[in-house]
């Protein structure tokens, strides 16, 4: 006769069934890593990433766009003066100035958004495990996380670079400035790895292998 513990309910399978495909996914770089870094982010570093992000990828776009307004208003403000009468001008106008100003409080809405959401993680800790073909960050659990009723286990993120991209196809660009690395994955997921946390060896180890594999997608600031 099969005892009560033998029988494991649909919860329990299904958790167990999704973390061995965790650990099975977290070795499928058949290699030895050539680096790993425990890390944790602090919520103000997430911050000037997020600017830093925005200011190389979301701002060229802003100053388009504020551009095209800009031009299309000042032809709303000619036609004002030649023909001060005409109240639709004045509403045209006000509607290019509105595109203008909400463009740019978007930008800083929605980083000043993540940025709250982030601060209840600010002290999770994170492992970053470089490879020759990729790299994978994960989520560092301790075994009194993993013994609570709710744990789910956190899949890690692997990348791989070069010959191998085509495995996810993920598109990867990094940021480097003085501060931190900014590894960005189809630029929607960003992950931070501060530099106050890595020797100059392993800061080298980093830029050599992010310079090599994604070329201009690598991208260099330095604060002047």
């Amino acid at each position: 006769m099969a005892e009560k513990n033998d029988f494991k309910s649909f919860e329990e399978k299904e958790l167990e069934e999704y973390d061995a495909q965790a650990i099975k996914d977290a070795d499928s770089f058949d290699e030895q890593p050539m680096l790993v870094v425990d890390y944790d982010v602090k919520n103000e570093e997430e911050d000037r990433a997020f600017r830093a992000y925005q200011k190389k990828f979301v701002y060229p776009h802003n100053w388009k766009v504020t551009a095209a307004f800009a031009v299309v208003a000042a032809a709303f403000i000619v036609s004002i003066i030649k023909y001060p009468g005409g109240y639709l001008n004045y509403v045209l106008l006000a509607i290019c100035l509105v595109v203008i100003a909400l463009t740019w409080y978007n930008s800083v809405r929605i980083r000043k958004y993540l940025v709250r959401a982030l601060k209840e993680l600010e002290d999770d800790r994170y492992r970053f495990t470089l490879y020759e073909s990729g790299f994978m960050i994960e989520t560092i659990v301790s075994e009194e996380e993993k013994k609570s009723e709710d744990y789910v286990p956190i899949k890690p993120r692997r990348v791989h670079l070069g010959d191998n991209s085509d495995k996810n196809n993920d598109t990867v660009e990094v940021i480097e400035n003085d501060e931190m690395f900014i590894i960005i994955i189809e630029k929607e997921t960003l992950y931070v790895l501060s530099k106050r946390l890595l020797s100059q060896q392993q800061q080298e180890v980093i830029r050599d292998k992010f310079t090599g594999e994604l070329a201009e997608g690598y991208h260099l600031i330095t604060e002047n």
